[in-house]
């Protein structure tokens, strides 16, 4: 049986002409983020139609992944002190995805 486990969507939408500037934190964001022991999985994507929105897709092995992924300090530093305040807003969604039977 599948175990269940948190995905994380997050739209990232940069202020206008700002795009380029978060790919670097991104990528170096994503690296160490896969490094974290409750990460399964962290990529994202730009989009080609705008170059300003990003998607991130995120997957931790429990509830608490995401609150301590916010806590680490890649994340305090990239996150909080480069990308964010390059954003125009971001929406950030987590679900429960329970295991198959399968």
């Amino acid at each position: 049986m599948a175990q269940a486990y948190l995905q994380v969507i997050a739209h990232y939408f940069a202020q206008p002409g700002n795009g380029d500037a978060l790919v670097r934190p991104l990528t170096e964001l994503a690296a160490a983020t896969r490094g974290e022991p409750k990460n399964l999985y962290y990529e994202f994507f730009r989009s080609p139609l705008d170059p300003d929105h990003f998607v991130i897709l995120e997957k931790y092995s429990d509830a608490n992944g995401l609150a301590e992924h916010r806590e680490t300090e890649h994340f305090q530093r990239l996150g909080f002190g480069t990308i964010i305040p390059l954003l125009d807003r971001r929406e950030v969604t987590s679900h429960m995805v329970q295991g198959d039977a399968a």
